[in-house]
């Protein structure tokens, strides 16, 4: 589902939308080469990147923020999201990521599930396709954001 910038929660996750819809101008998807750090410095604890390797595909980090790696509460930089624990939600969280690449439409979902060390984790996820050549999705732009635990999740 293609979220329209009323649809995102995260008034954090709304700046990085815009800031990737113009970026993307007229294009499906901006290339990483366009997405300059130095522009959304607020929004860099909140952000990863990811690199779409092989077919079927996998979906490693290249980059997470620090907000991301505390509350997740270890380093994801260099794994793929397949490895990471993500209690039973595996599959379905995968899913967005593979939509992503499949649509080229961003994604935007609410996930609460608790890891197998106790840790619980709520919050809002926007995934924003990337393309090097204009056609195919070869990374992905993220961000995430907390949610309360109270809060209702997809």
């Amino acid at each position: 589902m293609r979220p329209e910038t009323a649809d995102i929660r995260s008034s954090e996750l709304r700046n990085l939308f815009e800031y990737w819809h113009r970026k993307r101008g007229v294009h499906l998807a901006p290339p990483r080469a366009a997405i300059m750090p130095s522009e959304m410095r607020a929004l860099l604890p909140r952000v990863f990147i990811v690199e779409v390797v092989g077919s079927p595909p996998r979906f490693r980090f290249r980059l997470a923020g620090t907000l991301i790696v505390d509350r997740f509460g270890e380093e994801i930089t260099g794994r793929f999201l397949d490895e990471l624990d993500l209690d039973k939600r595996n599959r379905e969280i995968v899913d967005d990521y593979r939509r992503v690449v499949e649509t080229h439409e961003p994604v935007c979902s609410r996930w609460r599930y608790t890891k197998h060390d106790g840790t619980m984790l709520s919050y809002e996820r926007l995934l924003l396709p990337l393309s090097s050549d204009g056609g195919l999705v070869d990374m992905i732009l993220g961000g995430a954001a907390e949610e309360p635990l109270g809060s209702p999740a997809d």
